[in-house]
Parts: structure tokens; C-alpha cells; sequence
């Protein structure tokens, strides 16, 4: 048995099919299926190598082989083994010739060249010899040195947190929407491996400014020397690498030697685990480094990005919180429920999960500060009662039939007939500090916060959700009436295309007969959905910050003449200014607009791997945009569809005189848009572009929210993606060659064979 386990020819097999399950199971992002060939094809090649290194490995690696091939007595594994190479000839080719989905592939310099020198803030300086001047000008354990850390974080949580995340690792609340990821800070492969020099070009010059030779890079990093004066930039990189606790590269020798290297410990990043003792001081720098930026120094929710986030930071002055399991009796949450915040954050807000960073016991000592800042420390946790779940029962049919009934009973005025958190009582919700909130949308898991399952919506409909217009409801049902709502509930997530994990091809369905203009038409059944994310501007002035739109789902259609193309976005809120909707809901100090989408594509593909810049493009790549708005009632106008053509962010889109090329027709209807695009396959315009079958075309996505006043630059949008037109399949080619394939695998099988018998006569 151990010869068996040591011979090459199994342990080569063994360590491709390892290396297969890691490239194709454990990767994230998935590889897109061509990378996962071209990468196998190599492995395959380096294991071979290493298996024949010499002529007796390579002689024992082949002798089973041989064996198989011209052994008399092993004749039924030689056949199993012919059936198995023509089979597997054929599934291969198959697969390389069937009509392929995937997305182009598109590999990426993670740390491109950078320029020797640059012009910026109305100068050109010689980023060789760049040195960060606070370095150059204050000792790192001066006062000084501390407050330009202090104000590089300040800056870092008003502008650049959205993306790079709260804990500097390139997951922020709107980094999912972008490819390429945000920069991970914390990795010690990032800017532990940088000059200050390298992030000051890469952050004043931003996604434009990386070298064409390294496309295609549609990074979304802003241009900040629009934003930022040439100080600040330099104060946020200081901060950055005191707060990951990594030091910048330098081109001085010395910096290399025994006194002056960085020890490999010191540069990862400062977890803070391992402390199980901890001072009132370590506990009180734990919460101004990891949570004052949000919660405020005092605890009240004020930190520096308070002020741009949607849900608001939670103020624990007030000593109330949204997600706990005790009853509606009991008025605080138990150190569980406040555990399990901390350590797993709250989805679609930019409260992180700190559980890979904090140790138990810095968890358990912030839980104690915050019921020091809402007073509330002396509490007996045995005045807190758990809520009474009874006995869950069998989701059946006739149980979410009662939970429908009461539903619409009790939950419909906020949460919408369909659950998308469209508000039919005309109330203005606001939560205890008067801000204005939204219901949740029920039909996007994606967004629920702690709640994942039937036993949670049970817990918030008994318990509300303190702080917010959410009651309680153990006054006004029974456990038997809440249990069918929260059955029923989890049953509206049903409804909806799941957020887009990995999958970039948009697919347009070829259909005969005329293309769909109704969105209600049963032909878009046909086509299958992509729900992509939205963020809110955030990389360019005008910027927006929040946006309740926050996904797009995509279907298309296509016939010989021309190609449709459906996009739903929930919209709680009917933006037709001057309507009775829009009146009902608008915002205090706010002049509503039109609710709108558009659709982007590059006027003609570029052949190869350069896209325009994501947003409007760029001189040498411009942009068609389609833009549909809704109608109007003050002043009265009708729903608009019009062409806009775009070559580059710093320029405003430029209507056309005539967009009658372009069709497009809305309808809302219980908190969702749902509006259909339609144009000609070719027109006869020079700067249209012409869809052809089987090429694969960037596209892109963007909303505006007419209730939150958004027009222009303030809107939400997507990164590119991809649209294909599926050509109709050729049966001849997509079975064909394989077989053809299979039959000749075949007979070289058997010229082998015949050639090894030879051995054994």
C-alpha cells in the first residue's frame, strides 16, 4: 500500500487534483473558467516536470501506463481506459467549443511602474527623491507628529473609509461595487512594501492617472488633488502607516541594516490580540483608535464620518440598540447581542466586523465602556428577560397564507404590499434623533442587518427595533400570528435575483418576433436576470454619500433588427415632482427631481483589453449614454428618453439634438422602476455603437433618486460589466468536433496499444 501511495504517478495526480479544488473551490473571487485552463495547463506542466525529472522516475511514472496499454491480463481496464480517453477527449473539446458565458479575462499589475517624475498641485517633483515632509520635518514621537496622524485620520474617515473600509483592509461598505477591489492597507504586500512617495502619485492622480501600458484598470480611486490640498494627502499617508503599524520603503541603504529595519513582527498590522489585562487607558485607546471616528469620542454618535452615513452611527448616550433577543420589556440588550455586533458588524452598513481584530476580552471591555456612556453599567443582566419563542411550527403553505393576512394587516403601510419598504400611510418615519429613516426592504436579504433567519424576524416583530418607528408586537399578536409573518416574510426574499457573487456577463437572449416594450411582458421571462450593486458618486465632486437605490437587476433580449434591455431598481419612493407621492414624501430642504437610469456603452470597442474609464470615459474612449427620465406633472412634461455622448468625468454628457433612435418607457409600481431600453442593432450614426453577436461589451449602470434632489453628477452607479449578444448555436461545430476529436484520441489510443503489447509477447 505504501508503494502504492508513494509512486510519482499518484502523487502527481494527487497534487493536481489539490491544486484543482484550491483554483476552482477556495479561490475568491472565482477564476473565471479560462484562467482555471490556463492555470491547470501549467501545474500540469510543472508536475510532470518535477515527476520525470530523471530516467527512472520517468520510467516508473510510465510503467502502470504501459502495463494498461499492452498487459494481456489487464484487458478490462485497457478498455475502461479507452472508453475513458475518447470520453474525456470529447467532454474536453466540448467544453472548449460549446457556446462560452465567461468573462474576458483580464489580468491586472497589482503595483503598476510609476512615472519618475509628476505634475501636480501646479508642479512637477521627482517622485526618485519624494519624502514625505512630516517625516522630514517632525521626530515620529513628537506632539506634532501626532497631530498631522490626527488630522490624516479625520481626513481618511471623511473621504476615503466608504471604500478602504473602517479598518483600513479595502472592505468598505461600497468596495463590493468596484473591480478592482480597493487596496487592502493591512496586507503586508501593500504599502509595507511602497514608498510614501508611490501612494502620493497613486492618490493625487487616482484611476485616470495609471499608465495605459497596465490596462485594463478601471480602478475607481478619485482624483484626489481636485479634492485634497497636497498637506492633506501627505497627512492621510501618515496616518496610514501609523495606524496598519507598517513603516514606508526608503531608498537609503541603511534603512536595511540591523538598527534600522523593520522587525517582520512590528510591520503586520496592530490586532491588539492577545491583551487579556487591560487598563482604563488601553481600553479608552482602543475605542479612539477603532471606534471614535463613528461613535464619537464621548459615545454620542458625533465621530468625524457621522455626518455622511446612512444608518447613522449609534449613539450610546442614549443606552438604546437596535438588535437584541430581550422581550419588549426589557429595555437594554444583553452583552451577547452586543458581542455579536461587534464581532460580526451589520450588513450594508459601514459597521465592520471586528472579530479579526479585537480579542475577547478588548470586545468585552468596549461593551463595558458603552454601558458607561449611556449609564447603564450597574444593571443586573438579570432583570433582562429573554423573548419567548414558544414552539416554532412547520412553515406550511396554510401558515404563510395566515402570515399574508396578517401582514397586510400590520406590516404593509412601512414595508410596502410587496415588502420593499415602500410606505403606503404617508407617515415620515424618523428614529429618536429625528433623522429621517426607511423601512427596510424586505425582499433583499442582502441588506438585513443581523437578521438572517425565521427565529430573527420573530425576535424584531416581538421585540421592534428600539429606537425606530418598528413596535413591538407581543401587545397585538399572539406567538402563533407572529410566527406566520415571520414565515411569510422569509418568503418575499423569494421574489428577487440574488446580488451578482463573481458573475460579470450580462447574456442577451436571441428571441424571433418583435422585442418586449411593456416591462410587464411575460418575454422577459426568457432572459436571464444579473443584479449588480450601485454605490453613490463618491470618487468625484458633486459627491453623494448614501443613496437608498443601492442595486440594479439587468435582463436583455435581442432579434434580428434590434436589442431591449430591461432594468428594475427599487425605488421606495415615486419621484414624479408635483405628483401626490412625491409631495407625500419629499425631504425638508430638498427640490425633488425626476427618478432616472441610464445605460453606458463605449462608442465602438477598442480590440483590446482597454476599457473607457468607468465613469462617462475618457478623450480617447468616449461613451454613449441612454438615459431615460421619469415624467413630470410640475411642470408638465412626459417620460424622456434621450442619448447622451460622454468623453470623460470632467466634462458634462452632451444631449443629441436627436435621440429618436432610442426608445425607453417606466413604470413604478410598489417601490420598484422597472424601465425598458430599446434601439436598433446598427444605426446609421458615426458615433453609436453597433452590437455584434458574440462580442463581449462593457456596460454599465446608474440611478438617480428624484426624492433625494439627485441630478448630474450625483447619482449612483455601477463599474463596467459585460453584455453578450449569445449567438445561436451551430450543432455541427458544438458536437462535431468533439466527436471527431474523441474518434482520433481513439485510434492513437489503439496504435499505443498495439506498439506496448509488443512488450509483453
Amino acid at each position: 500500500m505504501m508503494r502504492f501511495l508513494k509512486h510519482p504517478l499518484f502523487l502527481s495526480l494527487l497534487a493536481l487534483g489539490i491544486i484543482y479544488v484550491v483554483f476552482a473551490y477556495l479561490l475568491y473571487p472565482p477564476l473565471p473558467k479560462s484562467l482555471l485552463i490556463q492555470y491547470m495547463v501549467i501545474c500540469t506542466v510543472g508536475v510532470l516536470l518535477v515527476a520525470t525529472f530523471d530516467d527512472r522516475t520517468a520510467a516508473r511514472m510510465a510503467e502502470p501506463i504501459m502495463g494498461v496499454l499492452g498487459n494481456p491480463r489487464l484487458l478490462p481496464l485497457r478498455i475502461a481506459a479507452f472508453v475513458a480517453v475518447m470520453g474525456g477527449v470529447g467532454w474536453l473539446s466540448y467544453v472548449f467549443v460549446k457556446p462560452n458565458s465567461a468573462a474576458p479575462l483580464e489580468l491586472r499589475t497589482i503595483h503598476p511602474a510609476p512615472p519618475s517624475s509628476l505634475k501636480v498641485y501646479g508642479k512637477t517633483v521627482d517622485l526618485l527623491t519624494l519624502q514625505n515632509p512630516i517625516r522630514e520635518q517632525y521626530s515620529k514621537d513628537s506632539e506634532e507628529f501626532a497631530a498631522a496622524v490626527g488630522e490624516g485620520k479625520e481626513l481618511y474617515y471623511k473621504n476615503c473609509y466608504y471604500c478602504h473600509g473602517d479598518k483600513l483592509e479595502g472592505q468598505g461598505h461600497f468596495a463590493g461595487v468596484f473591480n478592482p477591489r480597493p487596496i487592502n492597507f493591512q496586507d503586508v504586500g501593500t504599502i509595507a512594501q511602497l514608498q510614501e512617495s508611490f501612494l502620493f502619485w497613486r492618490i493625487t492622480k487616482g484611476g485616470p492617472g495609471l499608465p495605459r501600458e497596465g490596462t485594463p484598470w478601471a480602478s475607481a480611486m478619485p482624483v484626489w488633488e481636485e479634492m485634497l490640498d497636497e498637506e492633506d494627502v501627505w497627512k492621510i499617508i501618515t496616518f496610514l502607516y501609523d495606524y496598519t503599524g507598517h513603516e514606508p520603503r526608503s531608498w537609503e541603504l541603511d534603512s536595511q541594516s540591523s538598527e534600522g529595519a523593520v522587525d517582520a513582527a512590528a510591520a503586520q498590522p496592530d490586532t491588539g490580540k492577545g491583551a487579556e489585562t487591560l487598563d482604563a487607558a488601553a481600553v479608552d485607546a482602543i475605542y479612539m483608535k477603532r471606534c471614535s471616528q463613528c461613535h464619537g469620542e464621548e459615545g454620542d454618535g458625533l465621530g468625524v464620518a457621522a455626518e455622511t452615513m446612512y444608518p447613522a452611527p449609534r449613539d450610546f448616550t442614549m443606552g438604546l440598540f437596535k438588535y437584541k433577543t430581550t422581550d419588549a420589556n426589557s429595555e437594554f440588550p444583553t452583552d451577547e447581542d452586543l458581542r455579536n455586533t461587534i464581532r460580526n458588524g451589520l450588513t450594508g452598513t459601514a459597521m465592520p466586523a471586528w472579530k479579526d481584530v479585537l480579542s475577547d476580552a478588548e470586545i468585552d471591555a468596549l461593551i463595558q465602556k458603552i454601558k458607561v456612556f449611556g449609564y447603564w453599567d450597574e444593571e443586573d443582566p438579570a432583570d433582562l428577560k429573554p423573548i419567548e419563542l414558544g414552539t416554532p411550527p412547520k412553515a406550511t403553505p396554510e401558515l404563510i397564507a395566515r402570515g399574508r393576512e396578517l401582514f397586510v394587516k400590520a406590516c404593509v403601510q412601512c414595508h410596502g404590499d410587496e415588502g420593499r419598504g415602500n410606505i403606503t400611510s404617508g407617515k415620515r418615519l424618523k428614529d429618536d434623533a429625528g433623522n429621517r429613516i426607511w423601512p427596510r426592504n424586505l425582499t433583499r436579504p442582502e441588506t438585513w442587518r443581523v437578521t438572517r433567519t425565521a427565529t430573527q424576524v420573530f425576535q424584531r416583530l416581538s421585540t421592534g427595533i428600539p429606537s425606530t418607528p418598528m413596535p413591538e408586537h407581543t401587545t397585538t399578536m399572539s406567538i402563533e400570528d407572529r410566527w406566520a409573518i415571520a414565515d411569510y416574510v422569509m418568503t418575499l426574499r423569494e421574489g428577487s435575483v440574488p446580488l451578482s457573487q463573481g458573475e460579470t456577463v450580462v447574456k442577451a437572449v436571441r428571441v424571433d418576433g418583435d422585442l418586449p416594450e411593456d416591462p410587464k411582458d411575460p418575454a422577459w421571462d426568457r432572459a436571464p436576470a444579473m443584479t449588480f450593486a450601485m454605490s453613490p458618486n463618491i470618487i468625484k465632486e458633486p459627491r453623494l454619500f448614501t443613496s437608498l437605490n443601492d442595486m440594479v437587476t439587468v435582463r436583455a433580449l435581442y432579434n434580428d433588427d434590434s436589442i431591449a434591455l430591461r432594468l428594475d431598481v427599487d425605488d421606495r419612493t415615486f419621484s414624479v415632482p408635483g405628483s401626490e407621492l412625491e409631495r407625500q414624501y419629499a425631504l425638508q430642504g430638498v427640490d425633488a427631481t425626476r427618478d432616472a437610469v441610464a445605460v453606458q456603452l463605449p462608442q465602438a470597442l477598442t480590440g483590446t483589453s482597454e476599457k473607457p474609464w468607468f465613469r462617462h470615459g475618457d478623450k480617447d474612449n468616449p461613451v454613449n449614454m441612454w438615459y431615460w427620465a421619469a415624467p413630470s406633472q410640475e411642470p408638465q412634461s412626459p417620460e424622456m428618453a434621450s442619448v447622451l455622448d460622454a468623453t470623460g468625468p470632467n466634462k458634462p454628457p452632451v444631449p443629441r439634438a436627436d435621440s429618436s433612435e432610442l426608445k425607453a418607457h417606466g413604470e413604478w409600481k410598489n417601490g420598484r422602476w422597472q424601465v425598458v431600453f430599446k434601439r436598433a442593432l446598427k444605426t446609421d450614426a458615426a458615433n453609436d455603437f453597433q452590437f455584434e453577436e458574440g462580442a463581449y461589451t462593457p456596460i454599465a449602470f446608474a440611478d438617480w433618486d428624484g426624492l433625494a434632489g439627485e441630478k448630474g453628477g450625483r447619482h449612483s452607479f455601477t463599474s463596467w460589466y459585460w453584455l453578450l449578444l449569445e449567438p445561436e448555436e451551430n450543432p455541427a461545430r458544438t458536437y462535431g468536433i468533439p466527436a471527431a476529436l474523441a474518434v482520433l484520441a481513439g485510434l492513437l489510443f489503439l496504435v499505443a496499444a498495439r506498439r506496448a503489447r509488443k512488450r509483453y509477447s
